[in-house]
């Protein structure tokens, strides 16, 4: 179950990524393909207002925190081992 946890962990962390990146460009070449059709007609490219590359939704940092607790869970601690085994050693 850990590797499972552990593969599933880095997935999900690169997928979100992954979504946040083609959203950062899908909204960049869409305001290029305006001007682009503005300047394409001889007219002035009139000043646009900057786009709010900060529109990344809240699935893409869930994504990232559910991802990084399954990596994490994935590691099992070796706090767990020292804390179960203390009572059989003996002295």
């Amino acid at each position: 179950m850990n590797n499972i946890n552990k593969i599933l962990g880095v997935i999900l962390m690169l997928g979100s990524v992954f979504i946040a990146t083609m959203e950062r460009i899908t909204i960049r070449v869409s305001a290029a393909i305006v001007e682009a059709g503005y300047a394409s007609g001889g007219n002035n490219v009139p000043q646009f207002a900057q786009t709010n590359d900060n529109s990344t939704g809240l699935l893409v940092y869930f994504m990232f925190l559910v991802g990084f607790v399954l990596l994490v869970a994935g590691f099992p601690g070796s706090y767990k081992k020292n804390r179960n085994h203390a009572h059989t050693k003996e002295v």
